[in-house]
Order: structure tokens, then C-alpha cells, then sequence
């Protein structure tokens, strides 16, 4: 049985795990991702390798950024700023295949190999966290774009482009949690369930500012499938375990549609369901290159754009 080890590079957290080649994961990993330089994260990332190397046949990263499908090159970081320009085939001391793959598209490759993607040809995974992250899928492929830069939902704009009247912001998981949390004064360490407690309580400042989140993602849902007409849209991110989420984004998506009887009549809605793997599918999607059929389509994807 092969394993491989994956890496998801997060803003506040490093998670690793090993995984099979049947996609089970053997043992998950956590630490802070707080350093002070370039150098101090390649040493560390590197011991972490050298202690996995005799056991694993291939390494795979989620990283937060633009990366070259080719080079495997990282351009910007998110908020991780010291990972632009590095390329993990040049700082880990290993001679094991390495593959790594914006978060995003991670988590959309996850599911196609093992979650609510993969019954399907077409659709959209979206990614709640900090902002809006999001992979498309079409015809069992992963749109990467001209610039490898397709799904930058994030960057969608209703009116002015700055980042309050972005997606990015209008659809913040993280946004919205502090800003009920505020509201309440809550404490941080129990910030998302004590705000999902209160929407489900009826609390009247948290049950309107979820509506207004939903609102806006289903604006999102609805622009995206005009143009693309997937099967099924992907609700991912930690967020997405709340049952209230999904449930919520398709009752937006539900009267949203129903305020135009020519759209309602005219176009199809798709499904919308919530990721399978939660806040594992970066680990997952950073090692699936490695088992997907269609790895060699997906390379063929890049070159041909």
C-alpha cells in the first residue's frame, strides 16, 4: 500500500497527514505555521519530511497563493507572504515526487476523487473561510485558466472594486462569525459555536446578518451558473458542517429565483450540498494527483491553455 504525506498550509495553522492510496487518512498533524522567516519555515518543513521519507511515496501541498502547474512555483501567499517564489521541488532535500496545488483547487480535486464531486461531470466547489476560494470542474477536468487563475471568486464585484464590495469579503465566513461575535461580546475560543448556537436560537442580529451571508453567496451561486450551467455547486470550509449553511444558501438561492417567473421558468438551478470532507479536503486534494485517473487530462488542461 502506498502513503503519501500532505501538507495544508494554512494562515494560522500547518496541518500534515499521512494517507493512503486509497484515500484513508492514517494520522493527522497540527501546528502553528508562525514564523519569523523564509528559511525558518524551509528548515522546518523539510524536518518534517525527513521524518516521514522511508515511509511515504510522494509529497503533496495545499498552499494559499498562485501556483505554476509546471514549475510548481508559488506567486503571492495570501497571508502567508514568504511563500512567494518558493518552489517545494528545489527547498525539500527529497528525491520523492512533490505536487502542489492552490487550496482552493485542492479542495475541488478532493472532492472529485472522494467526495460530492465525484458522481458528477461539472460543478463548482466553494471554499468559506477567510474569503471565498473556488475550484470549477468541467467534464471531469479542473479549470485552471489561460492564467491559472480561474475560480478567483473572491474578486467578484456587484459595484466598486475594493475589497468591502468584493466577494471575498460579502461572503466571509470568518466575517461573519466576528461580527455576530462582536455583537455579543463573545469570547474568542468559542466564537463559531456559541454564533451558530444563536442563529439557531432565533437571536435576531445573528439570524439576519446569516441571512444577508446567505443572500450574498447565492447572488454568486446564481451569477456563476448563468455562465457555466454545473450540475452542482460544493459548499466547503469548516463552516460548512453546520447544516444551517447549506440549508440556508439554498433557500436564498430558492428566493432568489422566484423574484424573477422568466428566470425561474428559463434557467435550471443546480444542486447545492455541502463538501463530504470538511476541513480535511486541502489534505486530501494536496495528494490526489498522485491517485486521480485523470492526472495525465488535468496536466494536459494547463498545456493546452
Amino acid at each position: 500500500m502506498k502513503i503519501y504525506l500532505a501538507f495544508d498550509i494554512g494562515g494560522t495553522k500547518l496541518k500534515y497527514a499521512l494517507i493512503s492510496e486509497q484515500g484513508q487518512l492514517l494520522k493527522r498533524y497540527s501546528e502553528s505555521t508562525i514564523v519569523s522567516s523564509k528559511s525558518e519555515f524551509i528548515k522546518r518543513f523539510n524536518q518534517i519530511v525527513d521524518k516521514f521519507e522511508t515511509q511515504i511515496s510522494g509529497i503533496g501541498v495545499s498552499v494559499p497563493g498562485k501556483v505554476d502547474f509546471q514549475t510548481q512555483k508559488i506567486s503571492f501567499g495570501g497571508s502567508l507572504p514568504f511563500l512567494d517564489g518558493i518552489s517545494f521541488n528545489e527547498i525539500l532535500n527529497t528525491r520523492l515526487p512533490v505536487f502542489v496545488e492552490n487550496d482552493a483547487n485542492a479542495a475541488t480535486l478532493a472532492e472529485m476523487w472522494l467526495g460530492s464531486l465525484r458522481d458528477v461531470n461539472s460543478g463548482v466547489m466553494l471554499v468559506l473561510g477567510t474569503a471565498v476560494g473556488s475550484g470549477i470542474m468541467i467534464n471531469k477536468r479542473l479549470l485552471y485558466g489561460v492564467h491559472q487563475q480561474a475560480g478567483e471568486v473572491s474578486f467578484v464585484s456587484y459595484s466598486k472594486l475594493d475589497k468591502e464590495h468584493m466577494m471575498g469579503s460579502q461572503g466571509s465566513a470568518v466575517a461573519l462569525i466576528e461580527y455576530i461575535a462582536r455583537n455579543a461580546k463573545l469570547s474568542e475560543l468559542d466564537d463559531g459555536r456559541a454564533v451558530f448556537k444563536m442563529i439557531n436560537q432565533g437571536n435576531s442580529y445573528a439570524v439576519n446578518r446569516f441571512k444577508i451571508f446567505c443572500q450574498n453567496l447565492a447572488s454568486l451561486i446564481y451569477n456563476m451558473q448563468t455562465i457555466l450551467d454545473v450540475e452542482r455547486f460544493v459548499i466547503g470550509g469548516g463552516i460548512s458542517q453546520q447544516s444551517i449553511v447549506v440549508k440556508g444558501i439554498n433557500q436564498a438561492l430558492c428566493d432568489l429565483r422566484q423574484t424573477s417567473s422568466f428566470v425561474s421558468t428559463t434557467l435550471e438551478a443546480p444542486r447545492v450540498v455541502s463538501s463530504r470532507l470538511y476541513n480535511d479536503a486541502n489534505l486530501f486534494g494536496a495528494i490526489s494527483h498522485f491517485e486521480l485517473r485523470d492526472v495525465n487530462n488535468l496536466s494536459q488542461n494547463i498545456e493546452d491553455n
